[in-house]
């Protein structure tokens, strides 16, 4: 019955994926859910044995269904009214957060419940739906933000979600369309009026205006960063954390600490299981009111996903306890991954959620053979140690996809770190119940704990310092990942049809293992050092450029980084450009070209080079704007080349060439122009790839001049304003394929539709990162293959 549960959950979770990677005909998927269930119905009758395949695969038929109809989008959703001006009259769904403020001027965040919509040329209001992720920027001294309940009327324009669309990359997208959210907007103070205030006081105010003032007692005793660490530890968030802090954690292995997850629950009720066992309190007395704090905890903590997931895992392990069936901790696990599919079936593609059950999955399966596997090790030292090894081995997969990055010192930092960070948490938590009663008491707890957080910082500095800490692991794909977890499985124990243990197979078969694996261990040799095609990466970075090279023997070549607008904090390329380029396998950059300084060209260059080894940095000859600065401060050690016209480069036969570079820039121009642009050449075999920068009309006739060659994939200059991509230059160069690097909805209103007209009128096939995501050419010098990230 335990099996069954399991792979019926699984096969659930299997379901749901593969409905949303493939459009399923309904009534098909209904016919043959109705088949396989007949089938179990008439095998339970007969020999419940019998049922285990059948019920299996109805889970998964009824998996895809349930994700079909759940993702089916209403008739009247406000997503309908994407790309039109609106006025929408709603509800403040959610508590708004406030994320940037300078004093007087701030941009709050808002969920917004939709009730009705009016289109600009009507006149009344239609019945609409949805949830609507707001923005808005307050400029005045005395604006009036709104609150959670109050009714508020927007006018603007409704923008669909939209993140970037990399492989690899975190899908934000996927996380607002999980809590229902299906359309977004931006829109000034001025366009906004608060019409209806909230009829007495919400719980969810209550209580984020309850953790604003235990947060600001923290601040009040402790310096912020310290503030911030406490205020991460106890309901999660990064918010006044120093960069490095975070940083460090992350290097560790200690950063899932950071966020409320089923470990400081785990600690609350251990905590309660040893205070009640000193008082000798029964099972059931402990456990209830184990329950009860857990319930309590997780309310403080926001009620969010991840809390809520971590308390039922630990309100399901209780009742295990209380009822001494310890043993059906995989079907708990199970039956609580399948609750919270069937609740909400866009949690299986949450980052929070595959991590959090991988751990747990690994805890549960892994953790006593683990401890067996080690125990010729002192049981201090053992257990510890297989707990922090169950768990990684359970989510290897996922950090190879997410991060390309694995923690070996995250063991030492388990054993040495981690008590004293439960320490603090528990420290924290009574602290706060103290503060409540006897503020001075609890200032006193606060002081304490800040003095065991600079103990915490100072450890995990000195642990991430270590050389060879962290190594880097390439990505697994789905066949991989599935291997590696019959691996795992096979390992452990699990060997169906009488399969040999590895330990067996040594015994029996020394010699031939032996030789079996230096064959493995020459084959990847072998595939690793044999050619690649050459492959050009075009990333979506919004509004800015970022194009990849990488060699068939993986040398790297990165032109241009993305870089974020309007002082926002995101650093694109820490935040995208470097998960995409590990992604793909890339540790080294052996040449960081940048076309030109502007922001959206290398602003992301600073967080590139500070966590990628970037060899080779070749730079226009122009005045160094902020972005370049920065790029240069973060890694002193780069060669730097001032580009000139004609400068070449080979590596693994692709050439890449300087077609054009301005050494010169008038006196009363800005520290970077358009048309200082470097222009680059990067051939392969038969095909080219002309990548100009933001070059404009001007730059444009000077390698007309020079007698441009023709290419097969034009980068298109300056995301396609109407001031580039001239028709004397498209003829000239008459490319096959062009690719736009523009941002979803940007202010600047590119690409041009004349632009476009200009390009179509060529018979070029147009790739645009805004709406094909990623952009990816293959080449053996011979043939040319592309694909996008969005189909």
């Amino acid at each position: 019955m335990n099996n069954i549960i399991v792979f019926a959950s699984t096969a659930f979770a299997a379901g749901i994926w593969q409905a949303e990677q493939y459009n399923w005909h309904i009534p098909t998927l209904i016919i043959l859910a109705a088949t396989l269930g007949a089938i179990a119905l008439w095998r339970i009758r007969n020999n419940f044995q019998y049922s285990f395949w059948p019920i299996v695969g109805l889970f998964f038929i009824v998996g895809m269904i349930y994700f079909s109809q759940d993702s089916i989008i209403q008739p009247d959703d406000i997503s309908n009214f994407v790309g039109k001006t609106v006025k929408i009259e709603g509800i403040v769904d959610a508590v708004p957060e406030i994320m940037e403020s300078d004093g007087e001027n701030k941009r709050v965040r808002y969920v917004i419940r939709v009730e009705k919509v009016k289109q600009e040329r009507t006149k009344e209001f239609i019945k609409s739906s949805g949830r609507l992720r707001l923005s808005i920027q307050y400029k005045s001294d005395n604006c009036k933000v709104a609150s959670y309940g109050d009714n508020l009327v927007v006018h603007g324009k409704v923008l669909e979600l939209h993140g970037y669309n990399n492989p690899g990359q975190i899908d934000m997208t996927t996380s607002l369309r999980r809590e229902k959210i299906t359309a977004r907007m931006a829109v000034q103070e001025q366009d906004s009026t608060v019409i209806g205030l909230l009829k007495g006081v919400s719980w969810q105010e209550t209580l984020a205006s309850w953790r604003e003032g235990i947060i600001k007692a923290f601040q009040r005793v402790m310096p912020l960063n310290d503030a911030g660490i406490i205020t991460a530890l106890l309901f999660g968030g990064y918010q006044n954390i120093n960069k490095s802090v975070v940083n460090d954690f992350a290097a560790t292995g200690l950063i899932h600490i950071l966020s409320v997850s089923g470990a400081h629950i785990a600690l609350v009720a251990g905590l309660i299981r040893w205070i009640c066992g000193r008082l000798r309190l029964s099972s059931l007395v402990t456990a209830s009111l184990a329950a009860l704090l857990i319930t309590l905890y997780a309310v403080m903590s926001g009620l969010t996903p991840p809390v809520i997931r971590s308390a039922i895992m630990g309100l399901i392990s209780l009742l295990a306890v209380v009822f001494e069936r310890e043993s059906y901790a995989p079907t708990a696990l199970s039956i609580t991954a399948l609750g919270m599919l069937i609740y909400q079936p866009l949690l299986l593609f949450d980052i929070s959620f595959q991590l959090s059950f991988g751990a747990t999955a690994g805890l549960v399966f892994l953790y006593r053979p683990t401890v067996e596997y080690l125990s010729r090790l002192p049981d201090w030292l053992a257990g510890p140690l297989a707990v922090t090894l169950s768990a990684q081995i359970g989510v290897i997969p996922l950090i190879a996809w997410y991060f390309n990055n694995f923690s070996l010192i995250s063991f030492a930092a388990n054993i040495l770190v981690l008590p004293i960070v439960e320490l603090v948490i528990l420290l924290g938590l009574a602290g706060v119940i103290i503060y409540m009663a006897i503020p001075v008491a609890g200032n006193i707890i606060f002081v304490v704990s800040s003095l065991l957080i600079g103990c915490i910082i100072m450890f995990t500095r000195f642990l991430a310092e270590v050389p060879y800490s962290s190594i880097y692991i390439p990505t697994m794909g789905l066949g991989a990942s599935i291997v590696f977890y019959l691996l795992v499985a096979w390992v452990y124990g699990w060997r169906p049809f009488a399969v040999p243990g590895p330990k067996q197979l040594y015994v029996q078969w020394p010699k031939n293992c032996i030789l079996i694996v230096v064959i493995l261990t020459g084959m990847f040799v072998f595939y690793g050092g044999y050619p690649q095609p050459l492959t050009v990466h075009f990333i979506d970075v919004g509004q800015g450029d970022a194009s990849l090279i990488i060699t068939p023997h993986g040398r790297a070549v990165l032109i241009d980084t993305g870089g974020s607008f309007s002082g926002s904090n995101f650093d694109i390329g820490e935040r995208v450009v470097v998960p995409y380029i590990k992604h793909y396998g890339v540790t080294t950059i052996d040449y960081l070209i940048l076309t030109h300084g502007h922001q959206d060209h290398a602003g992301g260059a600073a967080g590139v080079a500070s966590k990628v080894n970037v060899k080779h940095l070749m730079l226009p000859q122009e005045q160094y704007t902020p972005a370049v600065q920065a790029l240069i401060r973060a890694r002193s050690d780069m060669v730097i080349i001032p580009t000139s016209t004609g400068q070449t480069f080979e590596l693994d036969g692709a050439v890449v060439y300087i077609e054009q570079a301005i050494a010169t820039i008038e006196k009363d121009q800005a520290a970077s122009s358009n048309e200082v642009s470097n222009v680059i050449r990067v051939t392969y075999g038969q095909h080219s790839f002309l990548i100009t920068g933001d070059l404009e009309e001007k730059g444009e006739k000077l390698l007309l001049d020079n007698d441009v060659k023709p290419c097969t994939v034009l980068k298109v200059g300056h995301h396609g304003s109407k001031t580039s991509t001239t028709a004397p230059f498209l003829q000239a160069v008459s490319p096959h394929f062009a690719v736009i690097s523009v941002g979803y909805a940007n202010r600047f209103g590119h690409p041009h539709p004349e632009t476009l007209k200009r390009l179509e009128a060529g018979k070029t096939t147009i790739y645009r990162t805004d709406m094909h995501g990623a952009v990816i050419f293959k080449s053996n010098g011979k043939k040319l293959d592309v694909d996008t990230y969005i189909k």
